[in-house]
């Protein structure tokens, strides 16, 4: 999997780095984890338009996913549950989490589900 410089767009990255304990408008624990992510990161990477065949064998039947990403660095940091930026700007709310990955010894495949945050 190599990627063309000139195909390349840009995302923004945040990991999943821990947990924390939700409270209601109470102040009680309402037993739900809020996922807590590190600071965005900026990364070049191939974005497809859409899910195509190509995506489709790489991910099997599974199909909950709207774009993929392609990184040439099998040592890409970014896994599953990761939120992404992609098309707004880091300081609006993430646009897409990935739910997938399917990694080579040339580098990894991506799947993306789009979500809104509010």
């Amino acid at each position: 999997m190599r990627t063309l410089n000139r195909n390349k767009r840009t995302i923004h990255y945040a990991l999943l780095i821990g947990e924390a304990t939700d409270y209601d408008e109470y102040g009680n624990e309402t037993g739900e984890p809020l996922p807590v992510y590190g600071d965005a990161v900026e990364l070049k990477c191939n974005v497809s338009a859409a899910s195509g065949a190509d995506a489709v064998q790489a991910f099997g039947n599974f199909t909950n996913y709207i774009r993929t990403m392609c990184v040439s660095d099998p040592n890409c940091p970014i896994d599953e549950k990761t939120i992404v930026w992609f098309g707004v700007d880091p300081t609006d709310p993430h646009n897409y989490i990935v739910t997938r990955k399917a990694d080579s010894k040339n580098g990894v495949l991506y799947a993306l589900q789009e979500v809104t945050v509010t």
